[in-house]
């Protein structure tokens, strides 16, 4: 039996999850409907784990998620999101989250992820998951430990990196864009921005992966620090037609 916070500011959803979780022998200390409410309910319950609706009125649940993780760095917080907030679900998972479930979901589901949680040590990140959002050559979930995650929305593929790559990883990047490239997508998009990747080891090894893109005649964009692009991009001729967004540098894992 585990202690639940439920956040969410749709009552029905609250209800639906709360319903689940009392089912499965667990006890919901607590409902609130706000960021600000769940950060007031978690420190006068401390309890064992909390649901958190990512958009709320107010303060959000990413905002919510880092004030409770202040509070208590060994907070299990699940994120519930919709299909559309994946980029969302990124910034959850850097900023603490042990994991997400996306709408809709089924009771089943969800008690699945909430058992393997509980299951889990507080030291680290769980592989708690739901539904793969992530489509690479093997299916793998999206957790905070994986390397890059892909996203497909309106027919633009995003490959987002999410931390340093291990040569395994590189070989799973170029399989799952292989793979990609099979279906001939309209535009892609490489998103440098949201982990520590590049560097002077990396640069080259993603810049050969930038040109077999490039190559089967896709439209490409690229989306980095300045610094990196000054460093590792700028002087590249295959990449000169290439479109760039480059951004400010901000806190990485």
């Amino acid at each position: 039996m585990a202690r639940v916070l439920v956040v969410d500011d749709a009552l029905m959803m609250r209800k639906t999850i709360g319903t689940f979780l009392i089912r499965a022998g667990h006890v919901v200390v607590e409902e609130a409907a706000t960021g600000e409410q769940a950060v007031a309910a978690y420190k006068k319950h401390l309890p064992d784990l909390v649901t958190m609706d990512i958009t709320m009125p107010g303060v959000d649940g990413i905002g919510a998620l880092e004030q409770i993780t202040a509070f208590d760095p060994g907070a299990r917080v699940v994120m519930v999101s919709a299909l559309g907030q994946k980029h969302k679900v990124f910034d959850a998972l850097q900023h603490g989250a042990k994991g997400y479930i996306l709408k809709p979901f089924t009771e089943e589901k969800l008690l699945s992820i909430i058992n393997e949680l509980l299951g889990a040590t507080t030291g680290g990140i769980s592989s708690v998951v739901s539904e793969p959002v992530v489509m690479n050559a093997n299916e793998k979930p999206l957790t905070a430990k994986m390397a890059f995650a892909v996203d497909n929305d309106a027919n633009i593929v995003r490959i987002t990196t999410l931390r340093d790559f291990a040569p395994v990883d590189f070989a799973d990047l170029t399989k799952a864009i292989e793979g990609i490239l099979q279906n001939q997508p309209p535009s892609i998009v490489f998103d440098f921005a949201c982990g520590n990747a590049l560097h002077c080891k990396s640069a080259p090894v993603y810049r050969k992966i930038l040109e077999m893109v490039i190559a089967s005649g896709q439209i490409l964009k690229i989306i980095c620090y300045a610094q990196d692009y000054t460093s590792y991009f700028r002087n590249i001729p295959s990449l000169q037609e290439t479109e760039f967004e480059l951004v400010k540098k901000r806190g990485v894992l």
